[in-house]
């Protein structure tokens, strides 16, 4: 006959309590990578830097202020998109402790858009000056070389597809007519005519095409500018007459006004002329082509940072989705260096491009207040 004992006496007896597997988690994971990352980043400085909020985001309020930067830097780490960052972080304690937060298995994180609702409210208060001033105090204990400049600029891709002008033009149209249709809707009202059945099967039928012809794509180009205006024109006919019992979204107005642009660009590109801050993606009007000269890609879509790199970590010293020069600003990387460091810059090393007469005359006054 079994004997029956009291839960009470058979605890003491276990080889291990609840606490002891947390305990155990923290352990390892302090001595894992991704604790080691964890310890080099001030979160809780950054945090208050920033200005970040304790605001609700769903209905659970889970993330401090300094989890929702831990989480940013997690998700930069791992490369996981949105739904595949939440997914891993509902099931990796490691994950989990790395944010500073615990999720009860019973009710784990399903809304994978809280990540989305956190960066854009980094992003509104991201102050990269600020920032790196934080970071720099926390690491410069750890940093040799610190009299050491080194300089360099290069391209911070965005993933978009690579930018052409049918593609431009597609998606104006393409959106624009959408636009038009859900009015038309609205109102009970009937949709204008126009030609865009048939420039949508001629497009069809020009991407099919391995090689295209030069004269049969700037026949489709001519059509697609010509429709895209008349477009423009039907819409702004619809809002005349019934602009008051339409609502436009603030996200409207402004792809409204880039097709616009869109369409004075290709325009004017059409009859041979330069443009100036050509636009390469209606979704991101602000990217712009970065002509680089690499052997692999002589264009980039991003955005060009200059950046000054102390003992192996790089600080952006200026950003811009703008193009520019970046042998100009050596004097700017020597003051940004020496006001993170509070040490004097006595060794520069960078491309030739920074070799200029206003730079040489900058070093050789450096060399001669050292004497």
């Amino acid at each position: 006959m079994a004997k029956i004992q009291n839960i009470s006496e058979i605890h003491p007896t276990l080889g291990f309590t609840e606490f002891d597997i947390i305990e155990k988690y923290r352990k390892s994971f302090h001595e894992s990578e991704l604790g080691r990352l964890h310890s080099v980043f001030p979160f809780e400085r950054m945090a208050k830097t920033m200005g970040l909020s304790e605001q609700r985001l769903g209905r659970r309020n889970i993330f401090s202020p300094s989890a929702k930067i831990a989480l940013m830097v997690l998700k930069a780490y791992t490369g996981f998109s949105d739904r595949q960052l939440v997914e891993h972080l509902n099931g990796n304690i490691h994950y989990q402790m790395f944010c500073g937060i615990m999720i009860n298995p019973s009710f784990p994180i399903t809304n994978y858009k809280i990540v989305s609702a956190i960066r854009n409210e980094i992003a509104s208060r991201l102050d990269v000056d600020s920032l790196q001033e934080v970071l720099a105090s926390h690491w410069k204990p750890y940093l040799d070389s610190l009299h050491v400049c080194m300089t360099d600029a290069t391209c911070y891709e965005s993933h978009m597809r690579f930018p052409t002008d049918m593609k431009l033009l597609w998606e104006s149209l393409e959106w624009l007519y959408r636009q038009i249709c859900l009015h038309c809707r609205d109102l009970g009202i009937r949709r204008p005519r126009n030609k865009y059945a048939d420039v949508a099967k001629s497009y069809l039928s020009y991407c099919k095409k391995r090689k295209r012809k030069a004269s049969r794509t700037r026949m489709l180009k001519r059509r697609m500018i010509r429709l895209l205006e008349k477009l423009l024109i039907q819409r702004d006919e619809i809002h005349r007459e019934h602009g008051t019992s339409l609502r436009y979204t603030q996200d409207y107005q402004k792809r409204l006004s880039i097709i616009r642009k869109v369409l004075v660009q290709e325009k004017e590109m059409f009859v041979g002329k330069k443009v100036r801050d050509r636009i390469v993606s209606i979704d991101r009007h602000y990217v712009r082509p970065i002509v680089r000269g690499k052997e692999t890609k002589s264009v980039e879509f991003g955005a060009k940072v200059n950046n000054i790199q102390i003992d192996g970590i790089s600080f952006i010293e200026h950003l811009s989705f703008k193009a520019f020069n970046e042998g100009i600003r050596l004097k700017d990387c020597i003051r940004m260096q020496q006001k993170l460091m509070n040490v004097r810059v006595r060794c520069v090393a960078a491309d030739s491009i920074y070799a200029n007469n206003a730079n040489s005359c900058l070093l050789y006054t450096s060399d001669a207040a050292d004497e």
